[in-house]
């Protein structure tokens, strides 16, 4: 009887030992769980943390490296706390956007973690940084296969270039670090949208060098097409940055949209005449800009609609509104209408340096003067937000 006494009181000490370590156990997985939102639990936040867990990752002979590095990063990672769209003031809302925005006045460490979290502003960023990279590794890649420096007829290219891959990493800084505060929000904009103009006069200096029509070369357009679009570019940055003033939600779109519309226009005229009229494109040529305009239209669609989010608030707060559709169309017009210029650029040199040279100072000299008077409006704006922000301040005291 001794013997069986014994016998189950070692049972029952194994039993509570085997709980004991079941229990520690799971205290363990809780403590190396990855980062957790408090206010948004989503699958997204574990995809970000396991990541470097697929099969190809493992190839990489960085692998181990990388992967201790990052969880440190995010482990440490403080959480992001999430409002809703109640909690921060109505100039910050976006339309049928309720919930997923960050603190207005975030610090610069917690906006950088924060686009490994799932937040509205997440898709936003890497829908614009990842194409940027896309963009850079093209222009290295035709900076390898061709002299650029000795040959002056791709400089109007490489200026293009610039802009595209300038454009999506300033917008992507912009959504990243806009919820510093009020008065970075105003910066980081009009940054973004001086990078965009300058986009403009980029691709507009790429049709009028390689794809103008002939027959509109020696006409008022063709004559006058670069003098035109400067004069529209440093517009729409001036009207951009002004919409930032005006609180009507209407008028903001007026002049937003207006501004990108005009210069968009301006540059997309020679290209559906050519299109259309001239006998000397391509099939490819004329694939590429078709869906150059079809992904341009989904631009404005996105921006001037809200949709899909007006149809279903809330729904698509994190993944699918209609800014990163927006920003996932740029991209494609982009890249649609770069893959339609490099196939003029080659097919049509010798009949453009014989027939239609342009002149060096559209790339160097002119593209400067855009950049500096784009720069100067910013710095301008810059100073008038500041007072703006001081005054509104003030009223918001009284």
């Amino acid at each position: 009887m001794k013997r069986k006494g014994s016998f189950r009181r070692k049972n029952s000490v194994r039993k509570k030992r085997s709980k004991n370590q079941s229990l520690q156990t799971i205290e363990s997985e809780k403590q190396v769980q990855p980062y957790e939102n408090k206010n948004v639990q989503t699958k997204f936040n574990l995809f970000m943390s396991k990541l470097c867990l697929s099969e190809e990752t493992k190839n990489f002979f960085f692998f181990n490296a990388y992967k201790t590095k990052m969880s440190q990063v995010l482990n440490s990672a403080p959480n992001v706390s999430l409002y809703k769209e109640e909690e921060i003031p109505p100039h910050l809302r976006e339309v049928a956007i309720l919930t997923g925005y960050r603190s207005p006045s975030s610090s610069v460490k917690e906006c950088a973690l924060s686009v490994f979290f799932a937040t509205n502003e997440t898709l936003n960023f890497w829908t614009h940084f990842i194409p940027t990279f896309y963009f850079l590794y093209q222009m290295l890649l035709f900076w390898d296969t061709f002299k650029i420096i000795d040959d002056s007829y791709y400089w109007p290219f490489i200026v293009y270039m610039c802009t595209i891959c300038l454009y999506p990493l300033i917008s992507s800084l912009a959504h990243t670090f806009c919820s510093t505060s009020d008065m970075a929000r105003h910066v980081w904009f009009f940054l973004d949208y001086g990078g965009l103009s300058l986009y403009a006069y980029g691709a507009g200096l790429l049709i009028k060098a390689y794809s103008f029509p002939e027959e509109l070369a020696h006409t008022l357009m063709g004559e006058y097409f670069l003098e035109i679009l400067v004069f529209l570019t440093i517009t729409c940055c001036i009207s951009a940055c002004f919409s930032r003033f005006i609180e009507n939600l209407f008028w903001i779109k007026v002049f937003r949209l207006g501004a990108f519309f005009l210069p968009w226009v301006w540059d997309s005229i020679p290209v559906v005449y050519r299109v259309s009229f001239s006998i000397d494109v391509q099939p490819a040529v004329a694939e590429h800009y078709i869906l150059q305009f079809f992904f341009s239209f989904c631009i404005f669609f996105f921006y001037a609609s809200h949709l899909p989010e007006r149809l279903a608030p809330g729904k698509f707060d994190f993944f699918g509104n209609s800014h990163q559709l927006l920003h996932i169309s740029g991209i494609m017009a982009t890249h649609h209408q770069m893959s339609a210029v490099i196939v003029d650029m080659k097919d049509r040199r010798a009949k453009l340096e014989e027939k239609y040279p342009l002149p060096e100072f559209w790339s160097i000299h002119i593209f400067s003067l855009v950049l500096f008077s784009i720069t100067s409006a910013i710095l301008i704006f810059i100073i008038w937000a500041r007072h703006y922000e001081k005054n509104r301040m003030e009223k918001r005291q009284k």
